[in-house]
């Protein structure tokens, strides 16, 4: 009797609050009519209207042509691929600054991958801060060396291992890293 009396409260009280807020959200917004959206478009400026319209064929079209290789030809560290490379050999450190977006933890790890690295049965860790940015990384990564995520390219992180026996690149949260310390004192595999 007195939870059916309770239900009977909630019921009303869930009610009453449904049409205040139907009555303010009535208040709050004013019709908008075509010609008005019109005279917005004509107002704002081309560059702003971009984002409204549907994307020119053309420039989709240029998109779609362009290459995984162009992409990474085009990225800021890709001229100094063998300075890299050569500075990597001759360095037992080597602290590497870039802007975002530079390919730093793409491409680096690629021209390791590429130079012979982990020829050998050796793999190369790449730490990243979060555990989106390790799974996002590794599928950018194995989309660009076109391979299936989690053979040539994986992933490792807690409660997720992305990786195989042949996996050469593995993208992994800094934890997982000092997991990996753990297991393996002296990084032989990598």
């Amino acid at each position: 009797d007195a939870d059916v009396h309770e239900a009977l409260q909630i019921q009303h009280a869930m009610m009453g609050r449904a049409k205040k807020e139907k009555a303010v959200r009535g208040e709050e917004y004013e019709l908008v009519l075509e010609d008005q959206v019109e005279y917005v478009k004509d107002v704002m400026s081309s560059a702003e209207v971009n984002y409204l319209e549907p994307p020119d064929a053309e420039s989709v079209k240029e998109r779609e042509r362009r290459t995984m290789a162009e992409e990474r030809a085009s990225l800021p560290i890709y001229p100094y691929r063998e300075q890299l490379l050569q500075a990597i050999a001759d360095e037992q450190i080597l602290i590497i600054v870039g802007e975002t977006g530079s390919g730093k933890t793409t491409q680096i790890m690629q021209y390791l991958i590429e130079a012979g690295y982990c020829e050998g049965g050796g793999k190369i860790a790449c730490t990243q801060p979060r555990r989106v940015a390790a799974m996002s990384v590794a599928k950018r990564v194995a989309d660009e060396v076109g391979c299936k995520l989690g053979h040539d390219i994986g992933y490792k992180i807690r409660f997720e291992d992305s990786t195989s026996d042949k996996t050469k690149l593995v993208y992994m949260t800094d934890g997982m890293m000092l997991r990996e310390f753990l297991g393996e004192p002296d990084m032989a595999s990598y």
